[in-house]
This record gives structure tokens, sequence and C-alpha cells, in this order.
């Protein structure tokens, strides 16, 4: 048939006897409950057939790994068939869906065929089916050749439970990255009788993982791979194997162009910084965007509003462990409100940084489509995303076009939920849904906070509200040095005077001053060296600012857990 892979290695043999030790950790690295798991199906009937004979104990049949691509089912599976010296029989979606009807049962018929017969050699046999979902589908409007694969191997699995009195131990073992999308008669005990996650690997498993891949590597000894594995937060077995190589091939474009005696090939911890830039999780692609990096001190003023962050986001994910012993509860929803302009969006993205978090950004424009029932399929795979590559932040800007408030009991006019309505309603789902799982917080952000719906800011959702102002005169002059940190200012420029003069000027306003009087500057001279005070004052004479104090005070006035505040 050609889907046979016969391996031999270390490990127990099928007389039953004491292995020498197992060899799978060799190979793999993490990943400890599905190897036990594997062992249990592969190994222990072998190793203890005397002491099961004697219980009257029926060992399982099936297993069904499942998980985020990458995370290492395949090789799992290889490296228990290695240590185990089994008999390995792979199906893939290429070898049983053909052309010709019935030439997939066929195929199915034969594989199981080939294993009965190296199991009455007395030798371990694994049938191992590689993307299950592909295979065996749900049988809802499906079509017919499917319903046949499913309904061949629901019969070649009873057979072989009825088999098991007069044969070896032999065993099905399948993978696959959509586990709702198989069909549930395989779900059941007697077929696959158990299921186990091989799940985004902790920061502990990525270190065991990067010390595997580079064991043939020669690293400068200021590489610390406990650093490197903190950092790769998301990243599933395969992203690491390339971050490695990627490490690897920069390191050695780098050795072509020294001289001929400093030659020798070593990995710097430049090069693994380098390369997690090229090398991302890709359990994160396409959900993810790329966003700057900020930190606390890209952000000018609002000093208590940034140790507040920090409390309540950074360090539940980076002292999760403290948390933890102490019985405290972490807060799972944060909202920011106030005025347009205030770095509301930068703080988010400068507490991500700092907890060093996979951050994940949604607004209202990627919510809503034409298509009914998108926007909430991509809410929902952007909270699942965010558990498997947890410590995560998932951000909402323009929160209030997300989760606007409903029109009352009635709902609309129509009688039908609105876009806006069922996106809500699966945002308050998932949102209740965090309370088993760690590591994840929803941030967001609003200039309406009067049109977010009274749902989403209670405790369990939102349980912080921050008020983000206006920056004052000391964060103002904060503001415009950040600013300005990179521009050649003359001696008579005084930012201090500058952000006196500025009042109600929005962060995004200081930024824009900034670059007006460099532009005014370069309009008075096309070779001018300096940026003196006349270019600001210019440039303040020209902007005005983008609130007024009316404005101000509505937006500090409003208590948005106070409903009768948020009537207007």
């Amino acid at each position: 048939m050609g889907t046979a892979i016969v391996s031999d290695g270390g490990g127990e043999g099928s007389d039953g006897k004491s292995v020498d030790g197992w060899q799978a950790e060799k190979a793999v690295a993490g990943n400890r409950r599905a190897l036990e798991a594997l062992r249990e199906l592969v190994a222990y009937p072998f190793l203890y057939a005397r002491e099961s004979r004697l219980l009257g104990l029926k060992w399982p049949r099936g297993l069904l790994l499942h998980g985020p691509p990458g995370t290492g089912k395949t090789s799992l599976v290889r490296a228990i068939v290695r240590e185990c010296n089994a008999h390995l029989t792979t199906i893939n979606p290429y070898s049983v869906h053909k052309a010709h009807v019935g030439e997939g049962e066929k195929f199915l018929r034969e594989a199981f065929s080939e294993a009965y017969s190296q199991a009455l050699r007395g030798k371990p046999a694994v049938i191992f089916i590689d993307e299950l979902d592909a295979i065996c589908p749900r049988r809802n409007s499906r079509r017919e050749n499917e319903s046949r694969i499913v309904g061949q191997l629901l019969t070649l699995m009873d057979g072989n439970k009825k088999a098991s009195k007069m044969l070896p131990h032999i065993v099905v073992v399948a993978s696959t990255n959509r586990i709702d999308a198989v069909d549930p008669a395989l779900r059941r005990a007697g077929r696959f009788d158990s299921e186990v996650e091989v799940a985004v690997p902790t920061v502990e498993e990525r270190l065991l993982i990067l010390k595997l891949y580079t064991k043939n590597l020669h690293l400068d000894e200021k590489v610390d791979l406990q650093t490197v594995a903190a950092f790769c937060n998301g990243y599933v077995g395969a992203d690491l194997e390339a971050l490695c190589r990627e490490a690897a091939k920069l390191a050695y474009h780098r050795m072509l162009n020294l001289c001929e005696g400093d030659k020798v090939l070593k990995l710097l911890m430049e090069d693994w910084e380098c390369a997690r830039s090229m090398v991302g999780p890709s359990i994160t692609r396409g959900v993810t965007k790329e966003i700057s990096i900020v930190s606390w001190d890209d952000i000018g003023g609002l000093k208590d509003l940034k140790k507040e962050l920090q409390k309540v986001v950074e360090w539940p994910i980076k002292h999760a462990a403290a948390f933890s012993r102490l019985g405290i509860p972490p807060v799972r929803g944060v909202l920011l409100h106030g005025p347009p302009g205030c770095s509301k969006t930068t703080l988010a993205k400068a507490a991500a940084h700092a907890a060093q978090a996979s951050f994940f950004s949604l607004s209202g424009a990627d919510l809503y489509s034409k298509y009914v029932g998108e926007g909430e399929a991509l809410l929902r795979r952007t909270f699942q995303k965010a558990r498997l590559a947890s410590p995560s932040i998932i951000f909402f800007d323009e929160a209030d076009a997300i989760a606007p408030k409903r029109t009352g009991p009635g709902g609309n006019s129509s009688g039908n939920a609105t876009v806006g309505e069922r996106l809500l309603s699966t945002l308050l789902t998932e949102m209740d849904g965090l309370e088993l799982a760690t590591g994840i917080i929803v941030l967001g952000a609003t200039n309406r906070p009067n049109a977010i719906d009274a749902a989403l800011l209670r405790p369990g959702r939102f349980d912080k509200v921050l008020y983000v102002p206006p920056p004052d005169v000391e964060g103002r002059h904060e503001i415009l040095r950040i600013h300005t940190r990179k521009m050649k200012l003359g001696e008579d420029v005084d930012l201090w005077k500058v952000a006196e003069c500025t009042e109600l000027f929005t962060g995004a306003d200081l930024e824009g001053l900034c670059r007006e009087a460099g532009m005014a500057a370069l309009r008075e001279d096309i070779s001018a060296s300096l940026i003196h005070d006349a270019h600001f004052q210019a440039a303040r004479s020209s902007l005005s600012p983008s609130l007024t104090k009316a404005v101000v005070d509505e937006y500090s006035k409003v208590d948005i857990n106070d409903p009768s505040s948020r009537k207007h």
C-alpha cells in the first residue's frame, strides 16, 4: 500500500518485560499527558499483560489527539512507535479520497488488514489516521462518498474491538485540528475511547523544545534560552523549530561577512531577537495585527492611570503565581473611556507590551460584514485563538460599535436582532466563558460611554472602568518632550511654556503641533537645522484644540457605573 512505516527503536518489545527507560522524551519535548496516554494505549498492554489478565482489565483501543496545527501530534505518535518498536500504518486524506467509487473504502480495509497481519506475528500495531476531520467529517448534508468512508471506518473499528480476544493489541490513533468537525459517531467509548488535547506549549515546555532543537547548535555563552522561551508566547513546536532554523541562518550569513580567522558559526542573542521578528506564532496569523512597540515611557502624563493599568493588566499576567497563591481572582475586563485623542489605544498597546502578552485587536469595521454571522464567527475565533496563545490581551477599539446599547425588551421593530445585538450577545457569552480561562484580559476603548450596553458594565465582564482625561500641563510637557526627542530644537525653545499655552490639546493635537513646528521651520528655510520658539508659536497660532471646555466637562461628569448619569 505504501503507507506502512516500520520503525525499530529502543524501548519495550512484545514480550511484556520491563523496558530499558522511555525513549520518546528524547525525540519530543513537553506534552507529557499525551505521551502517557499513548503509552497506555500502545506499550502498557504488552508491559502489563499478565497483570491485566489477572485483573480482567480491558485496555482502550482508540485515542483522538486534537489541538492547533504544529503542536506535535504526528511527532508524538511516531516517537511512541519508535519507543515500542511497533508497526505503524498511516492513513491520510490524500490516500482515502480517491476518484473512483469504493477505492477509499478498499484502502481503509487494506490498511486494517496490514495491521492485523503484523499483530498476528506478535508485533504491536498502530493505525494512525492523520487529519481525521477531513476523512470523516460530520455526515450532515455531506457527499455520499464521505458518508461511506465514515461508515467503513466505524465498521472496521468495531471489528477491531470484537477481535480483541483473539489478536494482540491493535490500536487506532487519530489527530485533528478541528475536533468539532469530526463525525460524532466516532467520538464515543469503544471507538475513540479517549480524547487528549495537545495544547500550545507553556514557557517551561518551550524551553525544553528549544533545548531539543539547539542541542547540535553552537550557542554563544550569553544566549539565554529561558529568555527566548519567555518571549515566544503562543509559539507551537513547529514555530520554535522554524525560529531555531532562522536564527542559525542569520548566524551563518553573519559568519560569511567575517574575516577568514573569525569564521566560527556561533549563534548570538541578537540572532534570536532578529529571528523572532521574522518568525511569529502561526496560531495568531490572520487574527492578530502587527502593532508598533509601545512602552509606558512613550505615553506622557497619566501617571495614576498607568499605575492602575499595570496593577489590573500587567500584574495578573506577569505574577500569576502570586495571584493564585493568595486566591485573588484577576480582573477579566477593563474599559477605557474619554475624549478622542487621549491615548486610550496607546495605553492598551503599552499594557500588552509590558505584560509580554499576545495582542488581538478588533474594531467595529472588522466585525461588521455584509454576510450574516461572519462578524460573530470572527469574534468567537478571536477568543479561541486568545485562549490558545495566552497570556493574551483582546482589545476592542470603538467598543460602543461592537457592544451598542440594545433598543429595549422588545428589540427592534422588525423583530429580528440587529448585527450590533448579535455581536453583543456573542461578546457577552465569550466574556462569561473566560471564568475557566487564565491569562486573558479584555480591554475596551470608547469615546461614547453612553452608547455601551449596561450588560457589559457589571462585575465579571468589564470589572474596571477607567476615565482617560485630556493631559494636564505636566502631561502636556511630557508629551511634547516625547514627540520632540528626535527633533533638533533651538536653545530658545521652552517646552514648559508651550505646554502652558496648549490647554485642551490632546496627545494627538500635541503630536500635530510638533510636526507643524517642524514644517514651519522648513517653510522658512529649507536648509534649516534647528526648530526655534518662533516656529512653535506659529504652529500654535495656526492650530486649535480638538476639545472644548464644555466637551471635557461633559465627559468628566459621566459616571459610567451610574445609569442615571448615562441617560443623556
